[in-house]
């Protein structure tokens, strides 16, 4: 993990669409009903929690998730096509970009 003056520096991965991304993701999502209908709409979301885990004193960084790679991903790794399988990806991008390297 990397440090800043001896104190472990941990990010949140929030996972994050491209809009012109965005249709094709939520059609993939098996749970992509429930999301706002419209990438901007998305967006105004996403920027929100993402400024108020920034607030609370999170580093967070943005996890764009491709359309192409998303289903591979998540049979390699037994996970669900969904905001599980979102948010392991994520947690898994942010944990390796920032392990420490012996």
């Amino acid at each position: 993990m990397t440090s800043f003056h001896g104190y472990p520096i941990r990010a949140v991965g929030i996972t994050w669409f491209r809009e012109e991304d965005y249709s094709a993701l939520r059609a993939l999502f098996t749970d992509g009903h429930k999301m706002p209908r419209t990438w901007k709409e998305w967006l105004k979301g996403a920027e929100k929690a993402e400024k108020r885990l920034q607030n609370e004193g999170h580093m967070t960084e943005r996890v764009y998730i491709d359309p192409d790679t998303f289903l591979g991903w998540c049979a390699e790794n037994e996970t669900t096509v969904d905001t599980k399988g979102r948010n392991k990806f994520a947690a898994a991008f942010v944990a390796e970009k920032y392990r420490t390297r012996g």
